[in-house]
Formats: C-alpha cells, structure tokens, sequence
C-alpha cells in the first residue's frame, strides 16, 4: 500500500488537544478519517490525579444529571 497522500486541508503533523465538538468544528467538512476521543464514560464519579514533574492536580467529575443528559451531550460530538 502506497503511504497515504498529506492533506491540503488540515496540517496532519498536529494532534489537536481539546474539546473535540470545539476543534472539529474548526475543521473543514469532511477532511478527518480517524479520530480518538477520550469521553467520559458516565461512571458517576469525581477524579482527581497528580500530574508531571510539578504533581499539579487535576480533577473532573464524570457526572451527568441522567442518561439523557448525558447522550445530550455526546450526540453534537458523535454526528460532527
């Protein structure tokens, strides 16, 4: 298989860190073929971790109101 052709549209040397329904939109249409999401899992928890050299907490909560809320919020996600 010949390596796969760079794109003109996006520069595909980056991995673009964020929340992925903000930094798809910023895409073209149509430009992506893979992309790793990293979502909460709806576990109903709050993490905290210590991170680098520096062990600065970090935390989130992994909480949502109700399985509606949170399919509510993946969907947008999920169909961009």
């Amino acid at each position: 298989m010949p390596p796969a052709k760079a794109s003109s549209l996006v520069d595909t040397r980056v991995i673009y860190c964020g929340d992925n329904l903000e930094q798809l939109q910023k895409l073209p249409a149509a430009c992506v073929d893979l992309i790793y999401i990293d979502p909460p899992f709806n576990s109903n928890r709050n993490y905290e971790v210590f991170w680098g050299e520096t062990k600065e907490k970090r935390s989130f909560e992994d909480r949502h109101e109700s399985t509606k809320a949170y399919i509510d919020s993946m969907r947008p996600r999920c169909v961009e």
